[in-house]
């Protein structure tokens, strides 16, 4: 629930920021900002290669390996030789960004690769309630940098200067909470953490491969306008779906300590379940409300940003299966089988790059629409294949059809009310607003689970 709470607070903070950078800067420099932060995005998996994930897993395992120092020392030098890397490639890294931007991308790749860090300490320890506070902190504090610095008209520098600070912040509050060993580690820790990465580095490719591959294989063929568009579109998209990556957060480091512990099978498949229970709450009602009044909602970001409507709806759908598959591959995860996950994430990644640049080519951002909602459901059912083989996999089709019975009662009350009253923004977001307690008070009455869920989480005052 904190780590829910936290996504709230962050996504508002972001969607705020968003409409000032889309208003101020237009379409064209916040789609140049958009591409450099795909870049990013993508020299970050290169500067961690699997380190991230191979800390949370081997911390939170509690064994007396020293993997935090460890970490540190592999995490300086993979910074330093990408860094290099990117020094020398500016000329070409310059011309596809079509902005000079090198030496700041190389700025932002120290940031963002020392907040992954922390926050990977963190989950290890199972400090997941303070590693999800600082996101919100962290883009809270850049959201609040970039309105300030933008509006004063420093523009897209501006923007950047926002997204270091906003990380500083936070690393520095991580720092204050986690706790390590200064002595010096054993060759036995760097031994047990390559022998973790070298199967997670995939996961972390083939997670930025659904977020960012589709803008940049749109980068190629359309101008940084479109891609403003489209990455709002996919911006609203992935408001949905922060509920389900909040469950799948919180478990691993549970799945990850009773793994090894006799009958810790069962235990990890009730968990499993409820973690496919609850990952499509948000989701689902997210999507019938994108079709009912997603074209409304786009507005907010200045006119044109309409036309990406019907990518809202693609995007959303391909959403809610990765949400799915995410569970899949946590207990995967959880119960030390990286190398399923390097399996399912090695055909997601090489569908989703193919497919991206074949319909993207033929159909514009249409075609990378599709292409990552194709790769999303096939990662979906290999998913399923591999966790079907270690665990008993019970979906929980009762719950989820509650959830869309209740999402199906919002959508008729919230589509009569637009045909009613109207569709101007302060209409649409009453009705929005109305429409969620509507879900959430029937779903409250029809299903029995998600009120024990409910009762079990109030504050013990509220019980």
């Amino acid at each position: 629930m904190i780590d829910f709470l936290s996504k709230i607070v962050m996504s508002f903070s972001g969607f705020v920021a968003t409409i000032v950078l889309t208003r101020t800067l237009g379409q064209e420099r916040y789609g140049a900002y958009v591409v450099v932060l795909s870049v990013l995005a993508w020299v970050a998996i290169a500067g961690n290669l699997g380190l991230s994930p191979a800390i949370k897993k081997r911390v939170s395992e509690a064994d007396d390996g020293n993997y935090i120092i460890s970490g540190v020392i592999v995490q300086l030098i993979l910074y330093a030789i990408v860094a290099a890397c990117l020094w020398i490639a500016r000329p070409y890294l310059n011309a596809y960004m079509e902005i000079d931007a090198t030496a700041i991308l190389i700025l932002l790749l120290a940031v963002k690769l020392a907040t992954d860090f922390i926050q990977s300490v963190l989950d290890g320890q199972h400090l997941v309630h303070i590693s999800s506070l600082l996101s919100p902190i962290e883009w809270t504090s850049r959201s609040v940098v970039q309105i300030a610095l933008v509006l004063s008209g420093l523009g897209v520098v501006g923007a950047f200067a926002g997204y270091v600070v906003g990380a500083l912040v936070a690393v520095v509050i991580g720092m204050y909470f986690a706790s390590f060993d200064p002595s010096l580690p054993s060759r036995r820790d760097f031994d047990r953490l390559r022998s973790y990465a070298q199967f997670s580095w995939l996961a972390s490719v083939k997670g930025r491969t659904f977020l960012s591959m589709d803008t940049l294989v749109l980068a190629v063929f359309v101008s940084n306008s479109v891609i403003a568009v489209y990455e709002i579109a996919w911006n609203l998209a992935s408001l949905f779906a922060i509920f389900g990556s909040s469950v799948s957060r919180t478990l691993f480091p549970e799945m990850s300590r009773i793994s090894s512990a006799e009958g810790a099978s069962d235990e990890i498949a009730e968990l499993f379940r409820i973690s496919l229970a609850y990952s499509g709450l948000f989701i689902i009602p997210g999507l019938i409300g994108a079709v009912i009044v997603g074209d409304v909602v786009l507005t907010i970001y200045g006119s044109g940003f309409q036309t990406g409507y019907y990518i809202l709806l693609i995007l959303t759908f391909a959403r809610l299966l990765y949400g799915y598959q995410g569970q899949f591959l946590t207990v995967l995860d959880g119960v030390n089988r990286p190398d399923l996950t390097f399996r399912i994430n090695g055909v997601f990644v090489a569908v989703n790059l193919v497919l991206n640049i074949l319909l993207t080519w033929q159909y514009g951002w249409y075609g990378a629409a599709a292409a990552t909602t194709a790769s999303a459901a096939l990662g979906l059912v290999f998913g399923y294949y591999y966790t079907s083989r270690i665990i008993d996999v019970v979906v929980p089709i009762d719950v989820i059809g509650k959830q869309l019975s209740a999402a199906g009662v919002m959508a008729l009350v919230v589509y009569g009310g637009r045909l009613l009253v109207g569709d101007s923004l302060p209409v649409i977001f009453v009705l929005v607003s109305g429409g969620a307690g509507i879900y959430f008070i029937l779903l409250l009455a029809i299903s029995r689970e998600f009120r024990k869920t409910v009762q079990r989480n109030l504050p013990h005052i509220m019980q």
